[in-house]
């Protein structure tokens, strides 16, 4: 948010269960011996992704296991759909319309023209939870579920200056909790525990990662970079880490810049690199067991796809990927 690309892309992780004989071992003399079924193999059908897609240009929201078996969740010719959540009991998304004709950097990025909207998991019942009009905002973005999945948090912007609300699970009711005068807030996401908030706020010219209580209190100041401009983080399931994204350079491809993937431990205090290469690599989600990373990954030229690594950055792996289409920024549904 407050970028003109925003790339993105996320997370997940696939279990394997495996069945326990509890009777006794059998006699390995014996002629009779039943064979032992091997443990169920995971196909990567038990994993959902959802995300956005650019087709025939439009961006619209469409879901797929990690076989690519995919099916379009929603799709309106009419409208730009983005920024694809999925609520924690995996019953609801929630997403944003905007509307067609606009440059290809502001596609999912249209925070002026933004309106939230809700379905079920599968698409069906769409209804709008926050119009254009409401609440006096000028622009709104980024709204992600809370833990619990009865609250949200998102960013929306009154009288040119950027703040964080928080809503009921329908998007009523906002109050503003971020206190800060004469500064902009943005990609605000929720602690493990729905007890604290992470988000970029400007420190002089440049984006940085905070954390604040759910009441806006307690504002920490994580990074300090004078060479980055830091968005997107998220907090790992186990409470450790935050992950977010960083654009380190500016002047590469077509001035979209390059983007790293950086994390930010809270028992060190240190930021570290977990992906910095020649691309534009955003948007991390963790799986459950906060193990792996899903990003986004845009090689300049080519079509973004949605990439898989360990969380310190080992085994890379790319998960979805055409040569005729992009895919942005997922959600997983475990």
């Amino acid at each position: 948010m407050i970028k003109n690309i925003v790339i993105l892309f996320v997370c997940f992780l696939v279990t394997a269960s495996c069945s326990q004989d509890d009777s006794p071992p059998n006699n390995p003399d014996s002629n009779n011996e039943e064979p032992i079924d091997p443990p169920p193999m995971d196909d990567g059908s038990a994993v959902e992704l959802f995300y956005y897609s650019k087709r025939n240009g439009v961006n619209n929201i469409y879901k797929s296991d990690l076989t690519g078996n995919e099916t379009p969740i929603i799709v309106d010719n009419d409208n730009h759909d983005w920024w694809i959540r999925v609520s924690p009991n995996k019953q609801t998304i929630l997403w944003y319309k905007s509307p067609l004709g606009v440059s290809a950097d502001n596609e999912f990025n249209n925070y002026e023209e933004a309106e939230l909207w809700m379905a079920n998991s599968d698409g069906s019942n769409p209804q709008k939870v926050i119009d254009l009009n409401d609440n006096g905002w000028a622009a709104q973005g980024v709204a992600d579920w809370s833990p619990d999945g009865n609250e949200l948090v998102m960013a929306a912007r009154t009288q040119n200056q950027w703040g964080i609300y928080i809503t009921d699970k329908e998007g009523n009711n906002p109050n503003k909790i971020s206190q800060g005068t004469n500064v902009d807030y943005a990609d605000p996401s929720w602690s493990p525990d729905g007890q604290k908030i992470v988000f970029s706020k400007f420190v002089g010219l440049n984006l940085e990662i905070h954390v604040m209580d759910k009441d806006g209190s307690n504002e920490i100041q994580l990074t300090d970079d004078d060479d980055f401009q830091n968005y997107d983080a998220y907090w790992s399931p186990d409470g450790k880490e935050v992950a977010f994204e960083s654009k380190w350079s500016i002047l590469d491809c077509f001035l979209l810049g390059k983007w790293s993937i950086r994390k930010y431990n809270f028992e060190t205090q240190q930021t570290t690199d977990v992906i910095k290469d020649d691309n534009r690599n955003g948007l991390a989600r963790w799986t459950d067991d906060s193990q792996n990373i899903y990003f986004s990954v845009s090689v300049c030229g080519e079509f973004a796809r949605l990439a898989r690594m360990d969380r310190d950055g080992d085994n890379f792996e790319i998960i979805l990927e055409n040569i005729s289409y992009p895919y942005y920024d997922c959600d997983v549904v475990e």
